[in-house]
Parts: structure tokens; C-alpha cells; sequence
């Protein structure tokens, strides 16, 4: 049994919306999901150059907020972006005058004859809206972004709420490990560029740059510490990774905290790669953004792996 949760079908839709939400068909329900390889076409495009950009925030973060909008301003070109709490979700909802990213969640359950157990996966995803010809509303997913979630504050988030409270819930007392000012440019740069280039690549397509070697030998990586956290998959307790863990990496690296990050990227403008690790329930991504081109230059996929190894780190060379 596969349950959905959508931030766009909640609190504040209109009666209208959620009719011709009703009256949308779709093809594959993948595609829902924004997992499969889809080659953009120019309608696509021009539907979402058609519209203004609103990127959702939490209410009570202010300050990483602020950080977050400087940092995506400098890098989205694509269209006008706008920044709104999540709160006022409802003001744009089906709306094809905007496009918008926010986070959704689909949680899967598998039963099996000694009981069941279930998988929940967060993402970031940009959605764009129009009226087909039969009055309905065709809803296109142009990007998906895993996130990285805490497995308690995730489950506290949720925990005896209903449908109306989960925007809220996702944004405010949810925690993301990879939500963070330069985490979050580096994928919506590298999300825009395949936008531009008509892709919307496979969820878990692996990336080896064929510059790859390159890189890593003349730039530093840099490392976000706030990833770096063992999961125990029996209680859901996280605790930090030693700093040995990237010991047999081959290449210069550095672990920041989120402040070093946007002082190096964003004030000194003199960063080009950062590594991003995300657990997304039992899949496990290991990424390297390049700033510079605006791309992944490697990513590699792993199904039901709950931790970072160091042969991950040794695989990237």
C-alpha cells in the first residue's frame, strides 16, 4: 500500500483546485513521484518561463532563511523567484501564474507474512500548473531533490496529525539535514541546468563526470559536517561520524560547519565543489556539486544502505 502526502492538496486549496485536482489524470504514477527520466519539451518550458517562482519557506528561521534567499537569487535566472512563508501556500496553489518548489513526501508500506514496515521519503520538488482541455489542471514536475530527514524529528513532525497540518508540520518542525543556504544552490543550480537542457533525469541515475579526476585534484572538496551522521537502524539514534571517515579519500578536503560554507561560497566566492551525502529512508545518495558549471559530476546510488562507508569515499576516485 503506497500512501501520498502533497503540500499543494492540503490546508488552503480552493474549492475549484481541488475539483480540477480531482479531474487530473496521469499517466504513470511515478511520474507523480518526479522518478523517471522525462525529456522536457519546449511546451514545458515555456509553461514554466510563464510563470513566477515561489520557493516555500519555514515561518521561524529568519535568519537561515535570509541566507537561503541570497543564495538562491545569485544562481536561479530561469524566472522571476519569489520567497514566501509556507503558511501562505494557498495563494498560489494551482495557480498557473506560479511555479513553485516545496517539499512533499511519499510513504510506502510494505506487508509481508511476518509483519510490515514502512519507508518515507522527503523532497524537494518544482511544480508547474495549466488547464488542459477537458477543464482540469495538468500538473508537471520538473525537478526532484531528495532530502535528508531526521528519522525522530520527522516522526515527531507527523505523529497523530492530520492531512490539514502536515505543510506546516513538514516545514516547521521537520529537519532536513541538507537544507542549508549552500546545499540547497548547488541542487537548484544543477536542477536548473538539466531544465535548461530539456532533462529530467532517472531518480537514481549515477553521474561519473569523465573531468572528474580533474577536479578533485586541483579544488578542495568540501564536506558539510551536518551530514556526516551514523544511523542506528534499530532505535533511529544518530550520532556524529569520526572525522576519519574520509581518511581514504585521495584528494584534498575540508569539513565545514554551514557557517564556514557560506563564508567560503557565498561571501568569498572562492568554493567550486561540495559533497552531499542524503539517507532518504533506506536509499542512500553520495553527490559532488561542481558551483561552478552548475552540474553533478558524480553520483552514485545505493538501495538499502543506512549509513555512509569510507569505500564511498573511495569509490569517487
Amino acid at each position: 500500500m503506497r500512501k501520498l502526502f502533497y503540500l499543494m492538496m492540503l490546508s488552503a486549496l480552493l474549492p475549484r483546485c481541488a475539483k480540477k485536482v480531482a479531474q487530473s489524470k496521469l499517466a504513470d504514477p511515478k511520474d507523480e513521484l518526479v522518478m523517471l527520466k522525462k525529456n522536457l519539451v519546449s511546451a514545458d518550458i515555456d509553461q514554466l518561463k510563464a510563470t513566477k517562482t515561489v520557493f516555500f519557506l519555514p515561518k521561524d528561521d529568519t535568519g537561515k532563511n535570509d541566507s537561503i534567499e541570497a543564495a538562491l537569487s545569485s544562481v536561479w535566472d530561469l524566472t522571476p523567484l519569489l520567497f514566501d512563508d509556507i503558511s501562505n501556500f494557498g495563494k498560489y496553489a494551482n495557480d498557473p501564474q506560479y511555479s513553485y518548489f516545496v517539499i512533499e513526501g511519499v510513504s510506502t508500506t510494505v506487508s509481508m507474512s511476518n509483519g510490515s514496515y514502512t519507508n518515507t521519503h522527503y523532497y524537494l520538488v518544482l511544480r508547474s500548473f495549466r488547464e488542459n482541455a477537458k477543464g482540469g489542471i495538468n500538473r508537471n514536475g520538473l525537478c526532484r531533490i531528495e532530502l535528508y530527514s531526521n528519522y525522530h524529528a520527522m516522526h515527531s513532525a507527523l505523529n497523530g496529525t492530520g492531512t490539514s497540518a502536515v505543510s506546516n508540520k513538514l516545514y516547521r518542525n521537520g529537519l532536513y539535514y541538507n537544507w542549508s543556504p549552500v546545499l540547497l544552490k548547488a541542487q537548484v543550480a544543477a536542477a536548473q541546468t538539466n531544465i535548461k537542457a530539456k532533462i529530467r533525469p532517472w531518480l537514481f541515475e549515477e553521474i561519473n563526470d569523465p573531468q572528474l579526476s580533474r577536479l578533485l585534484a586541483k579544488d578542495t572538496l568540501y564536506v558539510p559536517k551536518r551530514l556526516l551522521n551514523s544511523f542506528n537502524k534499530f532505535n533511529g539514534d544518530e550520532h556524529p561520524y569520526p572525522n576519519s571517515l574520509f581518511s581514504g579519500y585521495g584528494y584534498k578536503y575540508r569539513l565545514c560547519s554551514d557557517a564556514e560554507l557560506y563564508r567560503i561560497f557565498e561571501t568569498e566566492k572562492r568554493g567550486r565543489l561540495i559533497f552531499e551525502y542524503v539517507k532518504s529512508s533506506t536509499d542512500k545518495f553520495v553527490s559532488i556539486y561542481d558551483l561552478q558549471s552548475k552540474k553533478i559530476v558524480y553520483k552514485k546510488y545505493t538501495h538499502t544502505s543506512y549509513n555512509l562507508k569510507s569505500k564511498d569515499l573511495k569509490q569517487i576516485q
